[in-house]
């Protein structure tokens, strides 16, 4: 839908206060009517837009470690995916982050649809780990890499370091050595 995508890349370039209704519309050429009865309101047209963004880029990241049999290989290829993201053109960091920032009343559902982003990533390395680690371990791993790829968005972000993902691989490569001579 062309509100969806012209809203996403509106919030994602300049934040979600910054952009009001009159320009999504506008912008993306739909009638004030139409806008109106698909999103009540900006807040329900935001938590869309974050949980569209949710379900791509988890498509995406899923389809980029498809077929990779190790697990070591595939926890990796999640931090280049990353890599590849934080050089691309459109990298703005973390729409998921900026909302949790924007928008930091725990209870608000665009910071409950952000903090479910985070799990559901911390999820999929988890289930990347158990497959090389105890299920405790992983748990605990996967948490840390999660700081390790959100460390890296912003030092990509505020700093402009696009090798910001391969730095964090080679820590979280460390760190996973460590939890399996620990084992």
């Amino acid at each position: 839908m062309a509100v969806l995508n012209t809203a996403t890349d509106l919030f994602s370039e300049n934040g979600y206060h910054a952009v009001g209704i009159d320009r999504i519309i506008a912008d993306s050429g739909v009638a004030k009517m139409t806008m109106y009865r698909h999103f009540p309101s900006k807040s329900s047209l935001v938590v869309e837009v974050l949980k569209e963004r949710t379900r791509v880029c988890k498509e995406s990241l899923a389809d980029y470690v498809a077929g990779i049999e190790d697990p070591e290989a595939r926890l990796k290829a999640v931090f280049r995916w990353h890599d590849q993201w934080f050089r691309s053109p459109s990298f703005t960091g973390c729409m998921f982050a900026h909302a949790a920032s924007e928008f930091n009343d725990k209870a608000n559902e665009i910071h409950q649809v952000s903090v479910t982003q985070k799990l559901q990533l911390t999820a999929f390395l988890r289930d990347i780990l158990k497959q090389l680690l105890s299920a405790r371990k992983a748990t605990e791993l996967a948490r840390v890499f999660i700081m390790l790829i959100d460390g890296a968005t912003l030092m990509a972000q505020i700093c402009g370091r696009k090798t910001a993902g391969t730095e964090a691989w080679e820590a979280a490569k460390t760190l996973l050595a460590a939890a399996r001579n620990e084992a």
